[in-house]
């Protein structure tokens, strides 16, 4: 007899089923189970057929099964008569927990399908599909342990439940409209809307109301995006005046709104928003993404996406469900006043977690959001670590827990800047503790010292390991590639506490695990009102031309402004020096009259970045390289020339984007011959530049350099907790 223990991603995805009809066909005897471990097998037969079990076991898992580790032991064997499918139990360790996963083939035809008893039903699910983390209190993955136990099976779904041989079986959310959830549309205060809740919301969506629709993992909030002056009541509602919306689309009618468009990512089970070229002309109304070249879109994941969408009503955007800087809501309560009907259910959320966001790129798809379908899905680390707790950052939150080879990263958190999504970061932590059996011996966080992240570490009273911002980014990356080894690190973001209490941002490094050393970085700038500044560049274009020795009055800005800008750099008050690379690119945008305020992170230089998509030039601009530090007054002094001598806006743009990518390599190659070191690593939300990206990995690879970028993790501020936990374990080992 053998004793198998299988760890992985083989709960909730149909392993049981298949390992029981494996056996069957092999004529094997024995059981298998779920525990908190993992999956455990018993089986005993002839040596010939085991010897085939385990091959096959190996090479013909479910589609969405993932063998981590496999042991066996060889034991006496114990007279089995059959093979059976025995009840969980718990055991010491932990195991893992399937993502939720998008709506199968096979239950889709059955939703179409007029005969089949699960007509038209908004929760079929089987084993290959439907939610799995949203709904798991604990492990082991069983349907009492899920927000499902409040529905009792009817007979048919029952012996669907029970039977090795269906599609269903062990499906833990698995239910009909006999038994399962129900959908339900609210109005406005909360009163139930008579008439079929599906037709009554395509009425009201394609005349122009705003629907809180709940999903898997939240509410989202849907629109019809043909429609100006809905999208415009929204915008104001959320206060969202430019940031794009995300749409929701048929496959066959994707080819009306964009390009591009990749249908393996799209179709793939984890069903992720890509940002695609907008297609011109487009039926979607401008407003969808305003001044805009890219299209977030994904297809409907959920069965009650599908039943929404149809020829009447092909698109629908699909935007988080939550007030401004809020965590998603699974409630329509939390919603109230923002939306003016809500399409609801009785099945609850216990996980909320929203979309994933990619963006294929020459070099493969980046990451920008890893949430929905791709976590807690662990990542493999090159290092050892102990129980590790890593906070991250402040911007697009994430932390991460980690144990011995595997880390488990949080689902996007939002920026954790407030009490809501510092809860959420707490409520998700205390779920993540007990699940993966993971109680942290020591915590790591960013330098910063006013964090609110920063606190929460200090507030555990283990040992605490303060990290730099822009090393975890490095470090981020060799986790990402399964490196362990010294590299030129690229960090260039918006913003990072320093060592030297300065604000940094674009820093050129020597890094490895364990440390790093800073070679070059932009020359300091003084920001005026801090904070402030970053929402309206025009200060930051005026420091930056002040600085330069240029007459700002070319700007077009309120006198008032400038003047206030003038005093505060001549007396030096509330004026923090930053190195960040995001300031350039926003005081570029402003002195080129491309924003007044910025209503939404990187809009700036998303701006600058979309300007200079479409132009086509060699040129450049002027910079110097004086000891650690890239000077851009050079530079800034001809864009300003540029412009007042009416250059095309496109090409300026694009020139400045030649030039970062010029002074970039020209560091790099004095770096590596200092250094002796031929390998880059890449990382910061710049990188979600494609400009940037692309360009300077083709002019590295021209120069025979290894270029190490994000694939798993992404490039912003949501990789800084895994950098984290890398640097924290290296430092602690090494003592």
């Amino acid at each position: 007899m053998i004793r198998i223990k299988v760890k992985g991603i083989v709960q909730g995805v149909g392993f049981r089923p298949f390992i029981f009809r494996l056996a069957r066909d092999l004529n094997l005897n024995g059981y298998v189970l779920n525990s908190s471990s993992g999956v455990t097998i018993e089986i005993e037969g002839k040596n010939g057929s085991l010897e085939r079990f385990i091959k096959r076991l190996k090479t013909e898992l479910p589609p969405i099964a993932r063998i981590d580790e496999l042991m066996t032991e060889n034991l006496p064997d114990q007279g089995y008569r059959s093979f059976t499918i025995r009840e969980s139990r718990e055991e010491k360790g932990s195991t893992l927990i399937s993502p939720d996963l998008a709506t199968c083939s096979d239950c889709l035809r059955e939703m179409r399908d007029h005969s089949d008893h699960r007509h038209q039903y908004p929760f079929i699910n089987c084993t290959n599909c439907g939610p799995r983390y949203s709904i798991i209190y604990k492990t082991p993955y069983d349907r009492p342990n899920t927000t499902m136990k409040i529905f009792k099976m009817c007979p048919n779904c029952a012996a669907e439940y029970h039977d090795p041989l269906n599609r269903r079986f062990h499906a833990q959310p698995n239910a009909c409209p006999t038994c399962g959830p129900g959908l339900t549309l609210l109005g406005p205060h909360l009163r139930k809307v008579k008439g079929d809740p599906i037709t009554r919301t395509k009425e009201l969506l394609i005349n122009g109301k705003i629907i809180g629709i709940k999903g898997i993992g939240g509410f989202h909030i849907g629109v019809d995006p043909r429609i100006d002056n809905a999208i415009l009541r929204l915008r104001q509602k959320k206060n969202r005046p430019h940031k794009p919306f995300a749409v929701m689309v048929r496959l066959e009618d994707l080819g009306a709104i964009v390009r591009d468009s990749h249908p393996d990512l799209l179709r793939s089970p984890q069903a992720p928003i890509l940002l695609l070229p907008k297609k011109s002309p487009n039926p979607l109304s401008e407003f969808v993404a305003p001044d805009n070249p890219y299209l977030g879109v994904f297809l409907p994941y959920a069965p009650i996406h599908h039943l929404l969408l149809g020829d009447d009503l092909p698109y629908l955007i699909m935007t988080s469900g939550n007030l401004a800087d809020e965590p998603i809501a699974r409630d329509e309560s939390e919603l109230v006043g923002l939306c003016d009907y809500f399409l609801t259910n009785d099945r609850p959320i216990e996980n909320r977690v929203d979309d994933s966001i990619i963006f294929p790129t020459t070099s493969g798809p980046t990451i920008l959001r890893r949430s929905r379908g791709y976590i807690p899905d662990p990542i493999d680390l090159i290092i050892k670590t102990v129980p590790t707790l890593a906070c991250g950052g402040e911007l697009k939150g994430t932390f991460g827990l980690a144990r011995d080879h595997l880390l488990y990263l949080s689902p996007h958190l939002g920026d954790l800047e407030s009490k809501e999504t510092m809860d959420f970061f707490k409520e998700t932590l205390d779920k993540y503790k007990r699940w993966f059996k993971i109680e942290p011996e020591i915590v790591a966080c960013d330098l910063h010292p006013d964090y609110l992240t920063t606190r929460f570490a200090e507030s555990l009273n283990l040992p605490l390991f303060r990290i730099q911002h822009h090393h975890a980014h490095i470090a981020s990356v060799l986790i990402d590639n399964y490196q362990d080894t010294d590299v030129i690190g690229v960090a260039y973001d918006g913003t990072g506490y320093g060592t030297d209490g300065k604000i940094w941002g674009c820093e050129i490094m020597v890094a490895n695990l364990k440390d790093f050393q800073r070679r070059f970085h932009l020359s300091y700038l003084p920001l005026p009102g801090g904070d402030k500044a970053v929402k309206r560049p025009v200060r930051i274009a005026i420091s930056y031309l002040i600085t330069s020795n240029v007459d700002y009055q070319f700007l077009n800005c309120d006198p008032d402004e400038a003047r206030v800008v003038r005093r505060q750099l001549d007396s030096g008050f509330n004026l923090p020096l930053t190195s960040s690379l995001g300031r350039l690119f926003d005081c570029i945008s402003a002195i080129l009259g491309l924003f007044d305020e910025i209503t939404f992170e990187a809009q700036a230089a998303m701006g600058l970045e979309f300007l200079a998509t479409p132009a086509i030039t060699e040129k450049s601009y002027p910079y110097n390289i004086d000891g650690s530090e890239i000077d851009p007054r050079p530079l800034i002094r001809a864009i300003a020339h540029d412009v007042q001598d009416r250059v095309n806006p496109g090409i300026i743009a694009r020139a400045f984007h030649n030039t970062v990518i010029a002074f970039t390599v020209e560091a790099i190659r004095i770096l590596s011959d200092e250094a002796g070191i031929k390998t880059v690593a890449l990382s910061g939300g710049v990188f979600q530049n494609r400009i940037i990206l692309e360009g300077l990995i083709n002019r590295l690879k021209e120069d025979s350099f290894d270029v190490l970028i994000h694939h798993k993790l992404p490039p912003n501020d949501g990789c800084v907790s895994a950098g984290q936990v890398a640097i924290s374990n290296v430092s602690c080992y090494s003592g």
